[in-house]
């Protein structure tokens, strides 16, 4: 029955889609559904329990996933699931983390490298290197600390992937005196062998390379939630050269970032705004693409009902931005009621022209990834809603428990239109 109800909602929602795409700007944009993990064998009997991230291959064949489970002992492990989305069948699993702590500052993440042969598994305290598609692990950096020495203690909270080299941040918040500070280490893809490191004050969720590899991006926020606004004069975006952190450029990016990523070429920086409780604000809230030599805002992608915030995906041929998020009102929250009303959107950028060309309009709960209102208010944790673009932008991933892979039909006005 929950398999049935959940088909109904698939096909009702890619009939949205469809239905929304084909209302969109120029360039059209026309996701259609192919596949819901959630609804294969290997699930059915091996429930993916606490997904925490997920990513789509280069060529958008491959759909990764990480997700927790509750060991026979009572900790925590951490697994991978690899799916042949052509096919729809399991291709590979394998566990890559257990006796795993809780601990809040623990982040999650699965990537592709971009050449597809390599997936970087982050579990919380461990980041783990494994070649693909034999999952074999290759080399790991942990952090592995204990619950009563978390504050003392720095983890790892993400990693960026170009031209054979890892960058791996490292974070320290220290929330009883709010003193934080990060270190990035430097690290050769292929063996594991760290090439440099170096650290800085502030605090810091993300980390980018350009595809050269020969720039950095990080965003250093004053607090890691809750304040929207920079001040002029001071400086949250960072580009820096990845061997020793010299600053080649510092930008007021005008709002606390959640996240940076380079364009393809190097030349642009694109950035989105972190969740945060100011209300007044929303409807302003865009994702800015930069001008990294000149450091000037060259064009914002926003939504003007209620702005833009969430996880951000870009197409590596930097054709299209996509971003997710749940959107609610926060004057519908009430501090005794666990579950959002709030919904999932999708929403999806042609980079050039910088125009909206899709909406999807309310999707539902179940792609959240969780989390109390209170959580999603102030913009702690992860992301409520993932996306994850093939390298074309041909395909798409969405969702949070409820994953689902979308075939991506694009199209161009033609002469005189």
């Amino acid at each position: 029955m929950q398999r049935d109800t959940c088909i109904r909602r698939m096909a009702a929602l890619a009939g949205l889609f469809l239905a929304l795409g084909a209302s969109a700007q120029e360039p059209s944009y026309r996701p259609e559904e192919i596949f819901v993990p959630q609804t294969s064998e290997f699930t059915q009997h091996h429930p993916l329990a606490g997904i925490t991230s997920f990513d789509l291959s280069p060529d958008g064949k491959t759909l990764a996933v990480e997700f927790g489970t509750q060991e026979p002992d009572k900790t925590i492990g951490a697994w991978v699931a690899v799916w042949d989305v052509n096919q729809q069948r399991l291709i590979g699993a394998k566990q890559v983390d257990r006796d795993i702590p809780y601990i809040v500052w623990y982040r999650r993440k699965i990537g592709f490298s971009p050449d597809g042969r390599m997936l970087l598994v982050l579990t919380g305290p461990r980041l783990v290197a494994l070649s693909f598609p034999e999952l074999k692990i290759l080399y790991a950096f942990e952090d592995r600390v204990l619950p009563e020495n978390a504050q003392n203690q720095m983890f790892i909270e993400g990693f960026a992937i170009a031209a054979n080299r890892l960058a791996i941040l490292r974070q320290y918040d220290n929330n009883s005196d709010h003193s934080y500070s990060l270190e990035v280490k430097i690290v050769d893809l292929d063996s594991g062998r760290v090439l440099a490191r170096w650290s800085k004050s502030g605090y810091s969720r993300s980390i980018s390379l350009s595809p050269d590899g020969n720039l950095l991006a990080l965003t250093i926020n004053p607090v890691p939630w809750g304040e929207r606004n920079i001040p002029a004069g001071e400086n949250n975006g960072f580009i820096v050269k990845p061997d020793s952190g010299e600053i080649v450029r510092a930008l007021n990016l005008g709002y606390a970032a959640g996240d940076a990523e380079f364009l393809p070429g190097g030349t642009e920086l694109i950035t989105v705004p972190i969740d945060h409780g100011e209300a007044q604000f929303y409807p302003q809230d865009a994702v800015k693409v930069w001008n990294v030599k000149t450091g000037q805002v060259e064009r914002k992608l926003g939504y003007p009902k209620y702005g833009v915030r969430g996880a951000m995906s870009i197409s590596a041929n930097g054709e299209w931005a996509a971003v997710t998020n749940v959107w609610l009102n926060p004057m519908d929250l009430k501090f005794d009621r666990g579950p959002t009303r709030g919904y999932a959107r999708l929403l999806v950028w042609n980079l050039a022209s910088g125009r909206l060309v899709y909406d999807s309009g309310n999707l539902g709960r179940e792609y959240n990834l969780g989390g109390a209102p209170i959580d999603l208010l102030m913009g702690a944790g992860p992301p409520a809603v993932l996306v994850r673009m093939s390298a074309s932008g041909n395909r798409l991933a969405l969702g949070g428990e409820l994953i689902s892979v979308y075939s991506v039909e694009t199209a161009r006005p033609g002469p005189g239109s």
